[in-house]
């Protein structure tokens, strides 16, 4: 089993620290549900940046909120007027437990994309969002 968390503030600054706090403690409070894997995808890193940033790991929730401060690209303190964060969790049905295969999944770097559950049609999928990407 999985779970999602989200976190949405407008107009009420918060760090990109105090962003992530929240986000890992959603994770930690959906823990007893089961998973092998964790990740976070947050707004991109500057005003006018719409790329997500996101930050994956395998195995506990504790080994993803380390992984998030050792990462020097990111300004911890830099303050968020507006921001929308997701933070899942995965148990893996298909492929193997790892950083690239655990969620959220992006379709490219402006898009991100949650889902709880198997896709029977994958592979479909997959060549749909290779189309549009291209298309861009």
């Amino acid at each position: 089993m999985c779970g999602i968390f989200a976190y949405l503030n407008y107009r009420v600054p918060r760090t990109r620290k105090e962003i992530f706090s929240t986000l890992v403690k959603g994770l930690q409070r959906l823990e007893y549900r089961g998973y092998d894997s964790a990740g976070i995808a947050v707004d991109g890193t500057g005003k006018n940046d719409k790329e997500i940033c996101l930050f994956k790991k395998k195995g506990k929730v504790k080994a993803l909120d380390e992984e998030l401060y050792k990462n020097d690209s990111i300004d911890l303190e830099m303050e968020l007027d507006t921001h929308f964060g997701i933070a899942h969790t995965r148990w893996a049905t298909h492929g193997e437990p790892s950083a690239v295969n655990s969620h959220p999944h992006r379709s490219d770097k402006n898009n991100g994309d949650i889902l709880n559950g198997c896709v029977s049609f994958g592979a479909d999928v997959t060549v749909y969002f290779s189309k549009a990407t291209s298309r861009k």
